[in-house]
């Protein structure tokens, strides 16, 4: 008889569990959705050596010197590492979409022909790098456009003697696998840098997507200007705005600008133009750290500034709803286990709060 009300007492407090579990499901089952929001990067993932030195040989006979000094130290950047790290820091925010500059495809032809052909034996591909690197990491991103710029091949004077080395340099976008993207299009400017010594230029272009993230489509820009020239950026800048200009989508403009915000020319007609530099911290530095990427400290400063930017141009968002801005990239943690910092330039993250689609 005593055992009675303790089986009674575990039977109430059984059906006080169910009750519980029961409430519990039924609170989760009404639970709120997460508000919208699309999250874009852009991000100059740096080929591992200036080019400087190279803008500068004033005919073919000087390039295997300089080209083999190139050459060694991009291959001294370890991109493969540094591709590990940027996508470690891509698995953070989980982009919707990033617009990638210096994506460089590396071939070599050994021993050298001179101009008599293209090298075509690939040492390595930066896109294939990411994607492998990205799936490394459990992400699932694809290539929705990329356009080529400069494909140059000069001789490099290596220890094995005279070889050809390409650079071909594209800008691409990439989206998540939960992302439709169509209507890719590529353009190059028609301004572009002269190297007249060599007889031939460096052009530059842009990749144009349209992407749909939560029912609203959008165009998605991606570009990298011209560094060297001023005259030259701001003509591929008024380019790239006579194209957008009467364009009906909304739209969000990724890039190296190469153009300081807020006062630099481009910057300014950019502005002009209606877009929105969506930045709201301070003082958000991208550029540069040392051109062996080896600084402890980071090198980003007011001297060079903010040039890696994400503009918007008719993109709603909710009221009330703050955009949410940062860099990455440039933090201690984030170098790779050799020391490298993943770029010279920092990355740069927007979050922007979608309203609620009807």
């Amino acid at each position: 008889m005593p055992k009675l009300p303790r089986l009674k007492t575990l039977a109430v407090s059984l059906a006080s569990i169910a009750v519980l579990v029961t409430m519990t499901a039924c609170q989760a089952a009404v639970a709120p959705a997460p508000k919208p929001e699309l999250k874009v990067m852009t991000y100059n993932v740096y080929v591992g050596a200036p080019p400087n030195e190279l803008l500068n040989i004033s005919s073919v006979a000087e390039a295997p010197p300089t080209v083999a000094k190139f050459y060694q130290a991009y291959q001294a950047s370890d991109f493969p590492a540094r591709a590990t790290a940027i996508a470690k820091i891509i698995k953070k925010s989980k982009p919707h979409i990033i617009g990638l500059q210096e994506i460089s495809l590396i071939r070599r032809q050994e021993p050298s022909d001179g101009p008599a052909s293209f090298a075509q034996d690939v040492e390595e591909n930066f896109l294939d790098v990411v994607l492998d690197k990205l799936k490394d990491e459990g992400l699932d991103y694809k290539v929705a456009g990329q356009v080529k710029t400069f494909d140059i091949e000069m001789p490099a004077l290596l220890p094995t003697g005279l070889v050809d080395i390409r650079l071909t340099d594209h800008d691409v976008i990439l989206v998540r696998n939960d992302v439709l993207h169509s209507d890719a299009l590529t353009a190059e400017y028609s301004a572009s840098l002269p190297l007249e010594d060599l007889g031939f230029s460096v052009p530059r272009g842009y990749v144009i997507v349209n992407v749909k993230v939560d029912g609203v489509t959008y165009q998605v820009v991606n570009t990298h200007l011209e560094h060297f020239s001023q005259q030259v950026r701001v003509g591929q800048t008024q380019e790239l705005l006579a194209r957008l200009k009467d364009e009906k989508l909304p739209v969000i403009m990724l890039g190296d600008f190469n153009t300081k915000a807020t006062e630099g020319t481009a910057y300014q007609a950019i502005i002009a133009a209606g877009f929105e530099d969506v930045w709201q911290g301070e003082p958000g530095y991208t550029c540069c750290q040392a051109d062996d990427l080896k600084n402890e400290t980071s090198q980003l400063s007011a001297s060079d500034g903010r040039i890696d930017l994400i503009f918007t141009k008719g993109v709603e968002t909710r009221e009330s709803a703050s955009i949410k801005t940062y860099t990455v990239g440039d933090k201690p943690e984030d170098r790779t286990p050799g020391g490298l910092w993943p770029s010279d330039h920092a990355g740069v993250v927007a979050e922007l709060p979608l309203p609620e689609t009807k």
